[in-house]
């Protein structure tokens, strides 16, 4: 109690020993960059634990954005501890960390209202259309290139 007042603790604010400046000012790093934002978007949007992440060729598709530009930033992701990633055969899928984290699970939040944005909205469209492409629910295909043509 200072001065007769309390301080207040929100939800998240007892996450545990996890939670420092230095997590948070990563997590804010991270999605401060315009790739980033629309790579975690089209994450946030694959999420259901059925759909089982997103695989880099899927992201270089759906975004229009080079392959070594995506993976590299979902290193940044992964590095931050936003992303999680596992190797099913020759592919690795990509996926927003667990939600039960307190501070991403309010980070989840503020990112459905960012993927509202229509620029955004272009690039769900074309993750839509790029996922009608897997067998199974798995990604088969590899990057395409313009004209259809699998890399």
């Amino acid at each position: 109690m200072m001065g007769g007042r309390y301080i207040h603790r929100l939800p998240y604010m007892n996450a545990g020993a996890n939670l420092t400046a230095a997590f948070v000012g990563n997590v804010f790093a991270a999605l401060g960059d315009r790739a980033r934002l629309r790579i975690a978007c089209c994450l946030l949007a694959s999420s259901p634990p059925t759909r089982g992440g997103l695989c880099v060729c899927e992201l270089v598709d759906s975004l229009g954005e080079s392959q070594p530009n995506v993976s590299r930033h979902l290193r940044l992701l992964q590095a931050a501890g936003l992303v999680t990633s596992r190797r099913e055969g020759r592919w690795i899928y990509y996926d927003l960390r667990d939600a039960q984290h307190p501070l991403l699970r309010v980070l989840r939040a503020c990112l459905d209202t960012v993927c509202s944005c229509a620029d955004i909205q272009h690039d769900l469209t074309r993750l839509r259309a790029r996922l009608t492409l897997r067998r199974g629910g798995k990604c088969v295909v590899g990057a395409v290139r313009k004209g259809g043509v699998a890399a």
